[in-house]
């Protein structure tokens, strides 16, 4: 991260953890918000975790994440990765009010918004906008193509989700701690003068009302030289201060919509693994099921969809008058409504495992064995330039994932959770013969059991057999 800070010089005394302990490094937004999570909670804060001298290679912090990735958290004897497992494992034990389980509307909403944060936007602000000013990784080609295009879905971000202070409305959510942090970031001088982009006065409004309603945002600001603030500064030492902005009149509230009865639509397509999980629970849940969505007619592209989902992916739910989209926040809704089993809001250290578990299969797993597996034999994707290389690596992860998280019969134990109904699908369509055939990748034996089992007690999981000629099984043995 082109950052040689010490420990000792990067703790301060108003960071220094009281019991959980996140686990980063001071400039990286996408640790900065369970820090800031966790010191706003009075619960704990910031430690040291330096990318530079391989502190996250150590064998004790691949015990906590064998991920290696920051941030991390550990809160006594429990320990997990992934910026949003550990945004809705802190909320859920210490902040309540911040993550309201009891509202599955709300918390369905504030999941869409992290996750189609995470999806769409981040890979637009980060990698093409901040990143390479400090020095995390190379500038795009066109600077100002990369800026339209981060400005682009900043804009529809915002327009969808913040319609009044936060994106919950007038308080605080773990939505606002994910995105505030990378806002921040946009903001500073260095960026502007180095890129020329300009976050808007609306998203700049929003970065400041987040910053001046939680005290513990000061980290963002000092932290023994090593902040966002004093991070970007050092790398335009003459940048000048930050832009003003013309603030705007804020007076509308979130509406999120009202629900009613059991005629859940799930908006995919019946080979979509992606799509298979939200599917499969809302059946199995009987409070709904399948709603073609054909991409390939782009019907993803009507106003009627992008109404309901700004970013036109699917999966994407409607309940009534209340529609979400992004695969996790559809499957938590679904489960803290009509399936709370699966998700069990009252154990916060089984939600933090089947968020961890669900997060880093999302970020790890799923883009060795989707792009570098079966999505070319799907027509999903191109080739891998070495298939042999693509299979090594899918399997390692694979079974990395397997052998951290499936230590019973399920992800949590003898018990199902949304995070089965997330991974099944990917590892279903993994099995198929043709997958073997055609790549040489073979799914493990313990991968093959675990599947075995959830489609031996998912019912719903006939789905992924028959489909009218377009289920994974009979899509699979088209392409052979």
């Amino acid at each position: 991260m082109g950052c040689n800070s010490s420990k000792s010089a990067a703790a301060t005394d108003a960071s220094a953890p009281k019991g959980v302990k996140v686990f980063g490094m001071p400039p990286s937004a996408n640790a900065c918000g369970p820090i800031l999570l966790a010191m706003d909670a009075g619960v704990g804060g910031f430690e040291m975790c330096n990318l530079m001298e391989g502190e996250h290679k150590k064998p004790e912090f691949a015990a906590m994440n064998p991920f290696t990735h920051i941030p991390t958290i550990k809160d006594g004897d429990f320990a997990i990765g992934e910026s949003l497992a550990c945004l809705r494992y802190l909320a859920i034990k210490y902040k309540p009010e911040y993550y309201p389980v009891q509202d599955p509307n709300m918390c369905g909403m504030i999941d869409f918004a992290m996750e189609s944060f995470s999806g769409d936007v981040y890979p637009k602000i980060a990698p093409g906008v901040f990143y390479p000013v400090f020095g995390f990784s190379g500038p795009p080609e066109d600077q100002a193509k990369a800026n339209t295009e981060a400005t682009e879905l900043v804009d529809k971000w915002m327009k969808h989700f913040v319609k009044g202070k936060f994106v919950t409305g007038d308080k605080l959510s773990i939505a606002d701690f994910k995105v505030g942090p990378f806002f921040f970031c946009l903001m500073q001088p260095a960026v502007e003068t180095k890129t020329g982009f300009k976050l808007s006065d609306r998203a700049k409004q929003y970065t400041e009302e987040f910053m001046a309603a939680t005290s513990s945002s000061a980290f963002l600001k000092s932290a023994g030289g090593y902040a966002i603030v004093e991070y970007a500064a050092s790398k335009a030492p003459d940048a000048g201060p930050a832009s003003g902005f013309t603030k705007v009149d804020v007076t509308s509230t979130f509406a999120l919509g009202k629900p009613a009865g059991k005629d859940i639509k799930v908006y995919g397509m019946p080979p979509s693994a992606n799509a298979c999980g939200p599917i499969l629970l809302a059946m199995e849940a009987g409070v709904g099921g399948f709603e073609m969505c054909n991409l390939m007619e782009g019907q993803h592209k009507t106003p009627e969809f992008a109404a309901m989902n700004p970013f036109t992916h699917i999966p994407t739910i409607k309940d009534g008058d209340f529609a979400i989209g992004e695969s996790l926040a559809c499957l938590r809704y679904l489960a803290a409504k009509y399936k709370p089993e699966y998700y069990p809001v009252k154990d916060a250290a089984a939600c933090g495992r089947i968020d961890f578990a669900c997060e880093s299969f999302s970020g790890d797993v799923y883009p060795k064995v989707g792009p570098g597996v079966f999505y070319p034999i799907f027509g999903f994707a191109s080739p891998p330039e070495d298939q042999a290389k693509a299979n090594t690596e899918a399997t390692e992860l694979l079974d990395k994932w397997m052998k951290h998280f499936i230590k019973g019969k399920f992800v949590n134990g003898d018990t199902l959770s949304i995070a089965d109904f997330k991974v099944v699908p990917f590892l279903f369509a993994l099995m198929q013969p043709v997958i073997e055939s055609k790549t040489g990748f073979k799914l493990s034996d313990a991968a093959k059991e675990y599947v075995d089992r959830f489609m031996t007690t998912v019912k719903a999981s006939e789905f992924l057999k028959s489909a009218g000629g377009f289920s994974i099984v009979e899509y699979a043995a088209s392409k052979a």
